[in-house]
C-alpha cells in the first residue's frame, strides 16, 4: 500500500503540478517528437524514485516512466482535441501500471478469480450496480417524459430561445442522481440535503435573454427546472432506497446466492 500510494502522488505531482501548459501544447503539436513528452517522462522517473526510496533499485521507476511516455504517446496519437473520454483512458492506464508497479514490488496483493466472482455476484454489488445504471438513462428517460408537457409548453411561449447548453441538464440530472445515490447508500442523508441548498442558489437569470422573450417564460422555465429537480432526486432516492432494503434486508430472507456456480 505503501508502494502504490507513493507512486500514485508522485504520479499526481508530475501530471497535474510540474508539467507546464507549455509542454502540454508543445506535446499535442509534435507528439513523440516533442522534447518535453521525454522531459516530463523523465520528471515521473525522478519522482517515482524519490517518493519509493528503494535508492539501489531504480528499476521500478525507470520502468514507470517508460511506461507513462508510451500512454502519453498513445493518447497524443487518437486524441487530437483533448477529449474528456480520452483524459479518463490515459490517467485509467496510469493509475494501471502504478498498481501493477506497486504489486510487483509490494507482492501482497493474491486476487484470484474465484474472489472476483464472488464479489461480482454478491448481492451488494449487484443491487448497487443495478441502482447505479437505473439512475442514469432510465430516470433521464423518466424525468424527461413526465416533464414534457411542461417542455413544450416553453416552445411555445419562446420557439427560438436558446438558454441552454446541449445536453447539459441531463448531465446535470445524471450527475446529481448519482452522488444522492451514494448519499444514501452510505447514510448520509445531510449531505443530501447540502446538494439541494447548493442547487438552491440556481436562478435563472433574465438578464442575459433578448427583450423578446415572455416574462411567463422566465417564471416557467423555473418552476419547470425545480419539477425536474424535485423528480430527479426522489427517483434517486427511491432507487437507492430500494437497493439497501433488497441487499441488506430481503438478501438475508430469500438467501440469495451467487447466480454462477463457481
Amino acid at each position: 500500500m505503501i508502494a502504490f500510494l507513493s507512486l500514485l502522488l508522485a504520479h499526481i505531482i508530475a501530471d497535474f503540478y510540474w508539467q507546464p501548459t507549455k509542454w502540454v501544447t508543445d506535446k499535442r503539436a509534435k507528439s513523440y517528437r516533442s522534447k518535453y513528452l521525454y522531459v516530463h517522462a523523465g520528471v515521473v522517473v525522478i519522482l517515482s524514485y524519490l517518493f519509493l526510496g528503494q535508492w539501489t533499485n531504480p528499476l521500478p521507476a525507470i520502468i514507470l516512466g517508460i511506461a507513462h511516455g508510451l500512454i502519453d504517446i498513445l493518447k497524443l496519437q487518437f486524441d487530437k482535441k483533448g477529449t474528456a473520454t480520452w483524459f479518463v483512458a490515459d490517467q485509467a492506464l496510469h493509475l494501471i501500471t502504478i498498481i501493477l508497479t506497486a504489486v510487483i514490488l509490494s507482492s501482497e496483493l493474491t486476487i484470484e478469480l474465484g474472489h472476483l466472482k464472488i464479489w461480482l455476484q454478491s448481492p451488494r454489488t449487484l443491487s448497487i450496480a443495478a441502482g447505479v445504471l437505473l439512475c442514469l438513462s432510465p430516470v433521464s428517460f423518466l424525468v424527461g417524459t413526465l416533464t414534457r408537457p411542461w417542455r413544450e409548453e416553453l416552445e411555445k411561449l419562446a420557439p427560438d430561445a436558446d438558454d441552454n447548453l446541449a445536453n447539459a441538464g441531463r448531465w446535470i440530472g445524471m450527475s446529481e442522481r448519482i452522488l444522492i445515490f451514494v448519499f444514501v447508500i452510505m447514510t448520509q442523508f445531510s449531505a443530501i440535503g447540502f446538494l439541494i441548498a447548493a442547487k438552491s442558489l440556481l436562478r435563472y437569470n433574465d438578464k442575459g435573454i433578448g427583450t423578446d422573450i415572455p416574462a411567463a417564460y422566465i417564471s416557467k422555465k423555473s418552476e419547470y427546472i425545480l419539477v425536474g429537480t424535485l423528480l430527479s432526486y426522489t427517483c434517486a432516492i427511491g432507487v437507492a432506497l430500494a437497493a439497501k432494503i433488497l441487499y441488506e434486508k430481503l438478501n438475508p430472507v430469500l438467501n440469495l446466492s451467487p447466480i454462477i456456480p463457481l
